[in-house]
């Protein structure tokens, strides 16, 4: 087996995390790097736990990601065996055992974070920073990010756009919530899917389900990225990808359109910020792991309060 290569990759989290704080972005990246290892350095271990904790606020757009994912595979399948619609009008998705399920869910990843049953395996184990950090958070915040979440579920699952991908056909279903990643002038880029389908025209729909506050001007970046992912793995021209960025809180729908300049714009800033990532990195003294010095913490002492590297930093 070859060993893990910790190569220089772009996302647009990345890139946004390289804005906002370079240390961040190194023990995210760098000091991190062979954390999981039961040999590795103590340094890297902590570092590897602290890059896998949740803030509640994350959580509830995990937990609400992860929901939709499960129940989109499972009308997938049906309507797979259906063959003709997805769901026979007798056969749909109860939404109260939905609900149900999230809760019993969200009431064990909080209980398994409680008691720190992250520590033994970060990855696949759910961690809070707030249980990590011991922060005081009252049970009437903890029940209110059980609310966003079923409020968000309950308000996706009436939708005329849930009904709409129910009723459609499975084989137009693009793979989603896959990690796959395309080439960019050398560089890979890395993008997985909420939900995508093609479309009679030939082109594809990309779906992005958002949790947070409505900011399309901030978030459009991501699914003209996701329009070059789908021409490259699956031959849609990227003119031709129209985003969905789905505010599932709200309801409202905002359209990204990949015109010709928005394309031009979206290559400039991908281009841009890989080229400043790879001056910091060689500043560093390049890879595997890259002096920290050259990766200095940032004057923003507000965004330290909610860094789960804070500790590491002496923050």
């Amino acid at each position: 087996m070859r060993p893990l290569e910790n190569r220089l990759t772009w996302s647009k989290s990345r890139g946004e995390t390289f804005d906002r704080c370079l240390r961040k972005y190194w023990w995210q990246y760098y000091g991190s790097w062979g954390g999981w290892a039961s040999d590795a350095p103590a340094e890297a271990r902590e570092a590897y736990l602290l890059k896998n904790l949740h803030s509640r606020w994350t959580w509830v757009g995990d937990v609400v990601h992860r929901t939709i994912e499960t129940i989109l595979h499972r009308v997938g399948r049906r309507g797979s065996r259906k063959g003709e619609l997805a769901l026979d009008l007798d056969d749909g998705i109860d939404v109260a055992a939905e609900v149900d399920a999230l809760t019993r869910a969200m009431r064990g990843d909080f209980r398994g974070s409680r008691e720190g049953r992250y520590r033994a395996d970060p990855k696949r184990i759910l961690g809070l920073v707030e249980h990590e950090y011991q922060l005081p958070v009252a049970d009437a915040e903890w029940k209110e990010m059980n609310r966003r979440a079923v409020d968000a579920i309950t308000r996706f699952l009436g939708s005329p756009l849930f009904r709409e991908i129910e009723a459609s056909d499975p084989r137009t279903w693009l793979p989603f919530e896959e990690l796959d990643s395309f080439d960019f002038e050398g560089t890979s880029v890395w993008a997985a899917l909420d939900f995508a389908r093609r479309t009679p025209d030939g082109g594809a729909e990309v779906y992005d389900w958002k949790t947070g506050e409505e900011r399309a001007d901030e978030n459009s970046l991501q699914l003209l990225c996701y329009a070059l992912f789908v021409e490259q793995k699956h031959g849609v021209p990227a003119r031709q990808v129209r985003g969905r960025l789905v505010y599932v809180n709200t309801g409202t729908v905002h359209e990204v359109v990949p015109t010709e300049s928005a394309l031009a714009g979206a290559r400039r800033a991908m281009r841009a910020s890989i080229a400043d990532m790879r001056r910091r990195l060689e500043m560093g003294g390049g890879p595997p792991t890259p002096s920290k010095l050259a990766f200095p913490m940032t004057e923003d002492l507000e965004l330290c309060t909610t860094c789960s590297f804070r500790r590491l930093c002496g923050r």
